[in-house]
């Protein structure tokens, strides 16, 4: 799993992030258009695929509390579904599941990639609410990079799927 990867290795380049990230996007968009919000997007439901030698092919796995965007919703006062850390502002006041709320996901499985030693909702936490700030301590990060993963974090569902189209 991505997990491993990241407790077995220091951060992964800004190349190799961005490679990943764009394969995980790519998952989503294939997922959402398919009418599914995964709700559970985190590095130990990636799996790394070796290809014997250059960029592994990223699998989303974990299906168990997906969702169809149109199914009927039943009333679940005080009920949410994730993992804290990867869950978007809006899941914490009990809106809707959204296909955003995935990209959010997606942002701090980013922010993972670039800085693993964050792991606890604590630090997630922390280094979403000023991605900015956590981006530009890490040496060497892409320009490009950082503008995607901070629109991934932003408040504003409507900037994450813009970001994610970059």
């Amino acid at each position: 799993t991505l997990e491993t990867a990241l407790s077995d290795h220091a951060a992964f380049s800004s190349a190799l992030t961005a490679r990943l990230l764009l394969q995980l996007l790519q998952a989503l968009d294939h997922v959402h258009h398919a009418g599914w919000i995964h709700r559970d997007v985190k590095p130990a439901n990636i799996l790394l695929e070796p290809t014997g030698e250059g960029i592994p092919h990223l699998r989303l796995g974990d299906f168990g509390i997906a969702v169809r965007q149109d199914d009927p919703r039943f009333t679940n006062h005080g009920w949410v579904n994730g993992t804290p850390g990867y869950l978007a502002p809006e899941v914490l006041d009990l809106a809707a599941p959204d296909p955003a709320q995935d990209l959010y996901a997606a942002g701090v499985v980013a922010l993972r990639m670039l800085h693993p030693t964050l792991r606890g909702e604590r630090d997630l936490t922390a280094a979403v609410l000023d991605p900015g700030r956590t981006l530009a301590a890490i040496e060497g990060c892409d320009p490009r990079l950082t503008a995607v993963v901070a629109g991934l974090l932003d408040e504003d569902p409507t900037d994450r799927t813009a970001a994610a189209r970059r």
